[in-house]
């Protein structure tokens, strides 16, 4: 079981849509990764008083070589339940 649940809201759907096949395999990779250590050290810390914002982004893109940034929040974990990472904002381009 992992120790981090990640949500993406319903208004990236949309942006998650429109990336090509590899780009959306990549963002998948990528959230993978976020369920099993948000912290690791290919993401990076915004400077944000009062909240945990960090950034992480893909690989090029096997089609177009864009890369995929996508800028979220870490909240920890209660007492006997998962921590979460919300997903804030998805951003594509070479």
């Amino acid at each position: 079981m992992t120790q981090w649940q990640v949500e993406v809201p319903p208004r990236l759907y949309e942006e998650f849509a429109h990336l090509t096949g590899p780009g959306r395999k990549a963002v998948h990779q990528l959230l993978d990764q976020l369920a099993v250590d948000p912290r690791g050290p290919h993401s990076s810390r915004e400077p944000i008083a009062g909240a945990e914002l960090r950034q992480i982004a893909t690989p090029p893109t096997t089609d177009t070589g864009d890369r995929i940034a996508i800028l979220y929040r870490v909240h920890e974990p209660a007492p006997g339940s998962a921590g979460r990472v919300e997903i804030i904002f998805i951003m594509s381009g070479p």
